[in-house]
């Protein structure tokens, strides 16, 4: 009798009320979940060669045999993907169909199509002025190379004392003629037309440069997990046609792109990046083959397009925290700052920062061991009047 008395009380009408308001909302959050799942399954795209192992998608959405240890659907959405992604090496072509691709001075043979492109030594997408500064200024200590094609940029972070530098390129023929010390150790071959790939740690920045536009819209969600795990991307596109450009945009295309995938667009390191890598424009001493007659638009990929977007989920870790490595104890307008314990040396009140947040300390020695590994490479060049045409 009590209990039917409650049931029929007003506090009982409103507690029934309270729980089916609970259950419907626990039920559209279960809905939109679901919806998600299905939309995040149909970006994942991996393709198969007969000697890779079983991939295969689960029903939670997990690639088995692809990726261990995690969830892809969670990988390539916004968060930082975990577990230890397996690479999925390029799928080889016949002899009789390499025959049929022109590729004339482009590297990649052996390679489906949408691989290669790359030339011995392309100087436009090299800037050792604006590594230096990524190094000095931004503090960087690890980086993620995505498409390093023979390993200009990730041979020069290695030589310049970085403590993790990796490579992801797609092309099997890049990877054998890759002048990176330890290939091993640090270049992992993966086309990521064939799924999603990421480093096993996080990283202080995403270097990119000449690379995306060679990969279609349907397969950034597979290289996006691997930027993903870097505290800040440098990228690059294309503002013209080249060997399998299939995506050709203007800067403010690809700002929204990256935006679109939860990354923050940083004007002021963009400005910076542009500015820098400006001052090797006139270099023409980089390798033997370089001539003082010509001009070899050095660095012309990065100050004409490059972009720079911090990746605040990883950015914000207590590991990266050392970024942003502008000294910060004051002299003046005109001297700037210092690092504090020079002052404190001088009988100053300062606490110094510990090593750890102090950037890497680079030399000359570092120049010339990465200038012995490019020295002898062909470098394509046009004369000075040609190349100052086009910026």
């Amino acid at each position: 009798m009590a209990i039917l008395k409650w049931l029929s009380s007003a506090s009982a009408s409103a507690f029934i009320n309270v729980c089916c308001i609970i259950l419907l909302c626990m039920n559209l959050i279960q809905n939109n979940v679901s919806i998600h799942e299905r939309a995040i399954r149909q970006s994942v795209v991996v393709t198969q060669d007969k000697d890779d192992p079983p991939v295969v998608l689960s029903a939670n959405g997990s690639l088995r045999g692809s990726v261990s240890s995690d969830n892809t659907m969670a990988a390539i959405s916004m968060v930082i993907p975990r577990g230890k992604a397996v690479a999925l090496p390029s799928i080889k072509i016949t002899e009789e169909e390499e025959k049929n691709i022109e590729r004339s001075f482009y590297g990649g043979k052996g390679d489906k199509p949408h691989l290669g492109g790359f030339t011995e030594f392309d100087p436009m997408g090299v800037s050792p002025s604006l590594w230096k500064y990524m190094i000095t200024y931004l503090g960087i200590k690890s980086l993620l190379d995505v498409g390093c094609g023979r390993g200009i940029s990730t041979s020069w972070f290695i030589t310049h004392g970085l403590e993790f530098v990796q490579c992801a390129e797609g092309s099997h023929d890049a990877v054998m003629q890759s002048i990176v010390p330890n290939v091993k150790e640090h270049v992992v071959e993966h086309d990521f037309s064939r799924g999603p790939w990421w480093p096993d740690r996080t990283v202080d920045a995403a270097w990119a440069v000449e690379f995306t536009e060679h990969v279609g819209r349907n397969y950034q969600p597979n290289y996006i997990t691997a930027f993903r795990k870097a505290a800040l991307i440098f990228v690059t596109h294309s503002n013209w046609g080249g060997w399998h450009h299939v995506e050709v945009h203007n800067d403010d295309w690809w700002r929204v792109r990256w935006e679109a995938a939860g990354f923050v667009y940083s004007e002021y390191l963009t400005k910076s990046a542009r500015d820098i890598s400006r001052k090797d424009s006139g270099l023409n001493n980089l390798t033997l083959d370089m001539k003082p007659d010509q001009g070899y638009s050095v660095g012309q990929h990065i100050r004409l397009s490059i972009q720079v977007f911090i990746n605040p989920m990883v950015a914000s870790l207590p590991e990266h925290a050392h970024l942003f490595a502008e000294h910060g104890c004051f002299i003046s307008r005109d001297d700037g700052n210092v690092d504090c314990s020079v002052l404190q040396k001088k009988g100053q009140a300062l606490t110094p920062l510990p090593e750890s947040f102090k950037p890497l300390i680079l030399t000359d020695d570092m120049d010339k061991e990465w200038l012995d590994l490019i020295k002898h490479l062909n470098t394509s060049g046009r004369r000075i009047e040609e190349a100052a045409k086009s910026g």
